[in-house]
């Protein structure tokens, strides 16, 4: 701002700023909750972050419309029970396999195939005298081809759970432990691998959470830790803001002008 605008801003400035960017994004905040609440499948995702010398965990719930950011003490079920309700009960989940999505009543749940995809990968070239992991790869892939190729229909699951089915029954004594953790995970999951093809709203991964998440883990690669509860919810609030802003083809730019009534523009979101 001092080599292009000639202007200097005080650190105290800033400070207020975000401050009074937090009080008048809660309308905003309450309403992405509400609709988040209301929508039929949502992703959610969760990573730690440092906060005045505590480790605390940062959730994402995001729909195609809407993310919502929020800072909790841990990354249990509870946190997503305190804060979503019974309104779980009618929501389809699109998560990884951490174990407290899966303590949840969820409507029904599809688990992240991008990230058995990665193991799988890793089990690849962990042992490349074997071929159970490149059939079970091969396997994924196919399902997300066919609903690729037929983004609108539902497709019935069960052949493709049979031939799942088939791999998961294959004896891996003799591997690795790392092919019988992953085949004891699918086995724990299997029910909630291919949902994806029989709705279409249903992405067959959980990448938009990891990308909402992902600026909060650039800033604390730089900054290392947030030094106060006051600015870190204020980053989780904006950065809320600004990502369904975006959604909604609007910019950073414009959302934030928009939080102060510099525009005719509303952040509160509607539900189209």
């Amino acid at each position: 701002m001092l080599e292009v605008c000639n202007l200097s801003i005080s650190e105290g400035s800033m400070v207020n700023w975000i401050n009074e960017a937090k009080t008048k994004a809660k309308p905003a905040i309450d309403r992405i909750k509400e609709l988040i609440m209301q929508s039929k499948v949502v992703g959610f995702d969760e990573s730690g972050c440092y906060c005045n010398k505590r480790l605390d965990w940062a959730w994402i719930a995001q729909t195609v419309y809407f993310t919502l950011l929020f800072r909790a003490g841990g990354r249990s079920s509870k946190e997503l029970e305190s804060r979503f309700g019974d309104s779980l009960e009618r929501m389809i989940a699109v998560t990884d396999r951490h174990s407290a999505y899966f303590a949840l009543h969820f409507l029904n749940h599809q688990v992240c195939l991008a990230h058995i995809l990665r193991e799988l990968q890793y089990l690849n070239e962990l042992d490349t005298t074997q071929q159970w992991s490149g059939e079970v790869e091969k396997l994924l892939k196919e399902a997300i081809h066919e609903r690729n190729t037929r983004p609108n229909e539902c497709i019935e699951k069960e052949s493709w759970l049979e031939r799942l089915d088939t791999l998961l029954k294959k004896n891996l004594e003799g591997f690795e432990e790392q092919f019988q953790r992953l085949k004891n995970g699918l086995i724990k999951c299997r029910d909630y691998i291919f949902n994806f093809l029989e709705d279409p709203l249903i992405p067959s991964d959980n990448n938009a959470s990891e990308r909402g998440i992902r600026k909060l883990k650039i800033k604390l690669k730089n900054s290392g830790t947030f030094r106060s509860e006051l600015g870190a919810d204020a980053f989780f609030d904006l950065h809320s803001i600004i990502e369904t802003a975006k959604k909604h083809k609007q910019t950073p730019f414009e959302a934030i002008r928009a939080l102060f009534g510099a525009t005719d523009s509303s952040v509160v979101p509607t539900a189209e």
